[in-house]
């Protein structure tokens, strides 16, 4: 596929079973999946670290006003790999995002993010106010920071771990079950929703079914920014803002949330039962929330 060729959907169709299709740009091709109202307020779903785009496969049929694309982001599900020898850098995802837009031919569009895409959700708005219509924030505000003084741990640290990337084998597992097992291991989530996600997220090999994502994406990053810098962001956010946690996720346990909700000027905050995957483990009350705030004209 040509770089900034997509599969168009016919204007007003819609979607309630997701449509499978591609997104080439000058330098990665994407796979993603589309529901909804093809006339909607198009929205990008972005998805949690070794998520993959099935992570609104049970929230986004709950919005089905909406054109809704969930992507699979570098080096998850079925989308491409960063090149050999290249770490995930966190900015590089805001290239990813912005290239995916201008294919999709959207100049202007509401985010949707969870966790790590939550975090790259807040930075495009916070970079490109002029193009985020609204934004939606669940389990996460801004991406991750570090002390300055900090800067050369990480960057060592990330060194390391990519060259043990380098010849380590990759994990086979003998059947679906197996591979649930060790995903619900590492992860408080609904055995139901780790299926969604591990479902997509495999590969048969010789050895047996194989994770396809990158094992790259498990090197930490080579440089974070500082508390600062992630305000400065979150400070440059002009879309009316959603902030959805749950009462159990991982951010009732980061002290800066609040600090940095504070930062928005137009933000919203909500707080659901449940934990940090609550859009896929109980999507509906999640859904209500989102269609109120991106219908209440803010």
């Amino acid at each position: 596929m040509e770089p900034g060729k997509t599969n168009e959907p016919i204007e007003g169709d819609v979607t309630m079973q997701p449509e499978e299709f591609y997104i080439q740009t000058p330098f990665l091709r994407f796979a993603a999946k589309r529901w909804g109202n093809s006339s909607g307020l198009p929205v990008l779903a972005l998805h949690g670290w070794l998520d993959n785009a099935a992570s609104f496969d049970g929230l986004a049929p709950c919005l089905p006003d909406l054109h809704l694309v969930a992507l699979d982001m570098a080096g998850h599900g079925h989308s491409g790999h960063r090149p050999p020898g290249m770490k995930y850098h966190y900015m590089d995802y805001i290239d990813d995002v912005m290239a995916v837009a201008d294919v999709l031919g959207w100049e202007r569009f509401a985010l949707l993010g969870h966790s790590l895409g939550a975090g790259i959700s807040s930075v495009v708005a916070g970079s490109f106010p002029e193009r985020v219509t609204h934004l939606v924030l669940l389990e996460g505000i801004g991406p991750m920071s570090r002390e300055a003084d900090n800067v050369g741990q990480s960057l060592s640290r990330s060194v390391q771990q990519m060259k043990r990337f380098l010849n380590k084998r990759t994990l086979a597992y003998p059947d679906f079950e197996t591979a649930v097992e060790a995903r619900v291991k590492v992860g408080d989530m609904d055995t139901d929703s780790v299926q969604i996600l591990v479902r997509r997220n495999l590969v048969e090999t010789e050895e047996g079914l194989a994770w396809r994502s990158d094992p790259r994406l498990k090197a930490g990053s080579p440089l974070y920014m500082t508390e600062e810098q992630v305000l400065g962001f979150l400070k440059g956010i002009t879309a009316p803002t959603l902030l959805v946690t749950g009462d159990k996720g991982l951010n009732q346990r980061m002290l800066r949330l609040q600090a940095r909700a504070a930062c928005v000027e137009n933000i919203q905050q909500h707080m659901l039962p449940g934990g940090h995957h609550l859009h896929l483990d109980d999507p509906e009350p999640v859904a209500k929330i989102i269609s109120d705030h991106l219908s209440s004209g803010n």
